[in-house]
């Protein structure tokens, strides 16, 4: 693989890993447009969400320090949100691993990403306008917009189903989650970085299971490193984004995108 082709990969990770317009279809049609060799995509990937997982620990590390001292101190509010990150992902592992099959077969082909990446759009604009037309009618039951971490068991599972669905190439993950939140009612601080911490077991738990594949990798240690360094620093970038634009409403934004982006992949498929 080429050195700017992987630095291309790093920035597009970075960037759409956590932006909700889906990483792993914008991966795969980068992927299949500048026809990278099939036996480097996977170890690339893996190594470029070592740089995403990171990002994700150093922004959130206050929320993980909560769950760590519910751990350590018994907290009681550190407990109970680690009891909802672990068992939305409990959901997402029970949807998502008996349709490894079908994502393999999606992954090759632009237009089925194209289709997943309207099916992005139409979330993020519904959910969009379901939480206004829910603050509109209902304002005494809205969480304000910095309220604290506080959510229940099922708006935690409908999360992690969520977050099952998304491993379909153009299934935004952060997308579907932070969606996912909003029609369940978290308001917006809550869904966003709800969404996100359960992102934290779900990228580690796919890159150990497909670490095995790094020994194929073919890239040099060094421009991997400088990816890995890339993948960091715009995943830094994306999540703050992404968390403004939920705060400020303005997911229609990225629902556009996907749908600019789902166009020209059919297209050019």
């Amino acid at each position: 693989m080429e050195s700017w082709h992987l630095l291309l990969l790093a920035v597009l990770q970075g960037l759409t890993e956590f932006l909700p317009v889906s990483s792993s279809g914008h991966l795969a049609l980068a992927e299949h447009w500048l026809r990278i060799p099939e036996e480097a995509r996977l170890p690339v990937t893996v190594f470029l969400h070592i740089g995403t997982l990171l990002a994700l620990l150093v922004y959130f590390r206050h929320d993980l320090w909560l769950m760590a001292n519910g751990i350590t101190r018994r907290d009681r509010e550190g407990l109970q949100l680690l009891g909802y990150v672990l068992l939305a992902n409990i959901a997402t592992a029970a949807l998502a691993l008996p349709l490894k099959h079908k994502v393999e077969q999606a992954f090759a082909s632009p237009k089925f990403i194209s289709l997943f990446l309207v099916g992005t759009a139409a979330l993020l604009f519904a959910s969009e306008w379901w939480e206004v037309h829910r603050r509109n009618r209902h304002p005494s039951t809205c969480p304000t917009p910095h309220a604290p971490p506080s959510l229940n068991w099922w708006q935690a599972l409908a999360v992690g189903l969520a977050q099952g669905l998304s491993v379909f190439p153009g299934l935004s993950r952060s997308g579907t989650t932070i969606a996912a939140g909003l029609f369940c009612g978290l308001g917006r601080e809550r869904a966003g970085r709800f969404a996100f911490l359960v992102g934290i077991p779900a990228i580690l738990g796919a890159n150990l299971m497909e670490a095995r594949e790094v020994a194929q990798l073919s890239v040099g240690f060094s421009p991997l490193m400088w990816a890995t360094l890339v993948a960091f620093a715009a995943s830094m970038l994306a999540i703050h984004w992404t968390l403004l634009a939920v705060r400020r409403l303005k997911l229609r934004w990225f629902s556009l995108y996907c749908l600019a982006v789902a166009v020209i992949a059919w297209f050019m498929g």
